[in-house]
């Protein structure tokens, strides 16, 4: 895969004509932040020779870079899952060709349902930890490119000096921003109230389907990864309502605007 990944990467580099700074990966719900960036050019996954193509509602199929806060930016419109039947290594194909564009931090976005009893729908949660719940990762049988690491350090996946700076923006902007440990399932089933119960006894304070297995890969890329939560729901069992696609997406949306403050301000420091 390192070809297409340096293919999709050249093709990338040559419309754009810029090499950015940091990537951003926005969740079910969360596409609108790429509606802050600056001259703004969006590239379709399905004008990308060899790329990926999703179909998950609320995903969009492209990237769009620009400039946001004064730093150029790639951001995601449509991310990969293992329920979609990609590989792990699939998955985590963007998190390369980021790499390969010289990008230095990766700000990661999920919408999640709460476990913690103080998390409810609407709530940002800043991801100080996770639990990979699915079994896989991308390097299993190797990485995509080799950087030099086979057994990945992931004691710290989510930089410490960028979690202080969300935190600081978060109590200057008045955003409750919680703190918490972030489980990765598989999917697309929302999880079983014995799966939740498991996932609170391991710690967890949110679970979703995505994004441990793509930290894993960027830190095995020397990326430094800040992780975002947006709580949309109480997680299976926790609450009286059933849990559906469209919910995720109305709060996401709604809520969208506090993450996008804090995305902005984050970007405009660090």
């Amino acid at each position: 895969m390192e070809k297409l990944v340096n293919k999709i990467a050249s093709q990338i580099r040559e419309i754009i004509g810029f090499d950015p700074e940091i990537a951003i990966i926005l969740g079910s719900g969360l596409s609108e932040i790429a509606d802050a960036l600056e001259n703004k050019v969006v590239l379709p996954y399905s004008e990308l020779d060899g790329m990926l193509l999703t179909k998950v509602e609320g995903h969009k199929n492209q990237f769009v870079c620009g400039k946001l806060s004064g730093k150029k930016v790639i951001a995601m419109q449509g991310r990969f899952h293992l329920y979609d039947g990609f590989s792990p290594k699939q998955v985590c194909l963007p998190i390369y060709i980021f790499k390969e564009l010289g990008v230095k931090t990766l700000i990661i976005t999920n919408a999640s349902g709460g476990i913690a009893d103080d998390l409810a729908a609407g709530d940002l949660m800043l991801i100080s930890d996770h639990v990979n719940h699915t079994g896989q990762n991308a390097l299993i049988g190797g990485p995509i490119i080799d950087y030099g690491v086979q057994f990945v350090d992931m004691t710290e996946p989510y930089d410490i000096k960028y979690r202080k700076l969300a935190i600081e923006i978060a109590n200057q902007n008045k955003i409750n921003l919680k703190q918490g440990t972030y489980m990765q399932f598989i999917g697309p089933f929302y999880e079983t109230k014995a799966d939740i119960k498991m996932a609170k006894v391991l710690g967890a304070n949110a679970v979703g389907m995505s994004t441990a297995v793509e930290v894993e890969a960027a830190v095995q890329c020397k990326l430094k990864v800040l992780g975002l939560s947006l709580i949309t729901d109480k997680a299976a069992g926790l609450s009286k309502n059933k849990l559906t696609h469209e919910d995720v997406l109305r709060v996401a949306q709604n809520a969208s605007n506090k993450m996008t403050t804090l995305i902005e301000e984050f970007v405009k420091r660090v």
